[in-house]
């Protein structure tokens, strides 16, 4: 987004606020899935919640991890058949209520879940597909020895079709070497399956966890170059029909956080810099205690008249560690001025701790050249949520 615009949405929406650029968005979303073709998309929903139907016309799936996640895509109107259902610790409620919206594929991270799916299948009369997960030695997943166990069975359940496998690793990750051992791993996995047990995979999820650039020392263009090394890996055609699964490498890109400061001050040899937002907002990964510096852009309000000096921008939170930023330099900054953090499309709209010391959350924003800004979550007073809900409180 150019700057006169972001600081002109920063000044008529309020802050604090996030805004997701759907124009950056769409032609992000379709770059990753024109690069990874024949490979197909499924968006990890956890990434943000808010984008569900968006990028609909460029992804094949959505990865749900809760319950809450599903009935997010549930109420958005999302095509049931486009779900994988997922997560660690789903219950019966969960699968079956799935199963009854139209959700036909599932991963398996246990024994027990896959036996879940199978019985929620049976009782509706149903036949879904199973996608094994493979642990990468946490608590996600399944051993070789599990999944092997569940293959030799699966004439054992006619409502389950085994389809494949799912892999992830984790996140974050900038080396391409990395990325290729744990594809060869998983492949050479598969081809095992296939030399002794005679069972073909069709799909297989893969999770490749590709890095986004966040702080000003990273190299802006890294993760353009992560995804060109990435696709060389699988030039070949493969046998199986493959899934990426992504979310912060889709959607950090297009998010922006807007902030205004509130107070300036001198606390000894500190320049103190305090905005309306905080840590509870904003939650770069690998961020530790304001250790690096995000790209953000400062949009002051004023002619600029004194020189430039190193300000720690401290959130609004009463608590030593709200702290965004240290030692960034700002000419002439006041009370008024405005902060806008960029790269914030994925996780820090859910992953901040929202209710603590029960201030309001932000407002929502989305925005394109086509419909500029409209609102799509209004500030949440979190107070109503801690506080007791009786009229009289006990004594």
């Amino acid at each position: 987004m150019e700057e006169r615009k972001l600081e002109e949405l920063a000044v008529s929406l309020g802050t604090p606020s996030y805004v997701f650029d759907l124009d950056l968005l769409e032609e992000r979303v379709a770059w990753v899935a024109r690069n990874i073709r024949p490979a197909k998309l499924c968006f990890a929903v956890k990434a943000n919640p808010f984008l569900v139907g968006f990028m609909d016309r460029q992804v094949e799936h959505y990865e749900v991890c809760s319950p809450g996640e599903l009935h997010i895509c549930v109420e958005s109107g999302t095509d049931m058949a486009k779900v994988v259902l997922s997560g660690v610790s789903r219950e019966y409620e969960d699968v079956r209520y799935a199963m009854e919206q139209g959700v036909v594929r599932y991963t398996a991270e246990s024994r027990r879940q896959f036996l879940l799916v199978d019985r929620c299948a049976r009782e509706l009369g149903k036949r879904a597909e199973v996608l094994l997960r493979v642990t990468s030695k946490n608590q996600f997943g399944m051993s070789e020895d599990d999944v092997l166990a569940l293959i030799r069975e699966r004439d054992a359940y006619p409502n389950l079709d085994i389809a494949g496998l799912q892999y992830f690793t984790g996140t974050q990750k900038k080396s391409v070497s990395k990325i290729a051992g744990e594809l060869q791993y998983i492949e050479d996995f598969s081809g095992r399956l296939r030399a002794q047990e005679q069972f073909r995979i069709r799909v297989l999820e893969f999770g490749p966890g590709l890095g986004v650039p966040y702080f000003t020392k990273d190299d802006a263009g890294e993760d353009r170059k992560l995804l060109e090394a990435f696709t060389a890996l699988f030039e070949e055609e493969r046998p199986y029909e493959l899934v990426f699964e992504m979310g912060r490498f889709l959607t950090a890109c297009c998010g922006y956080y807007l902030t205004k400061v509130t107070d300036l001050k001198q606390n000894e040899a500190v320049n103190v810099c305090i905005v309306d937002g905080g840590i509870h907002h904003v939650n770069y990964y690998g961020q530790n205690m304001a250790m690096k510096t995000p790209v953000l852009s400062y949009f002051p309000q004023h002619p600029l008249e004194k020189e430039e000096r190193c300000w720690t921008v401290y959130g609004s939170l009463c608590t030593v560690a709200d702290v965004l930023l240290k030692k960034l330099p700002l000419r002439d900054v006041r009370v008024g001025d405005y902060l806008a953090f960029h790269n914030i499309g994925a996780y820090s709209v859910t992953e901040g701790i929202y209710l603590f010391l029960s201030r309001r959350m932000p407002k929502i924003y989305t925005y394109s050249g086509r419909e500029g800004a409209r609102l799509i979550r209004d500030g949440v007073e979190t107070w109503k949520l801690n506080t007791l809900n009786q009229p009289n409180p006990p004594s």
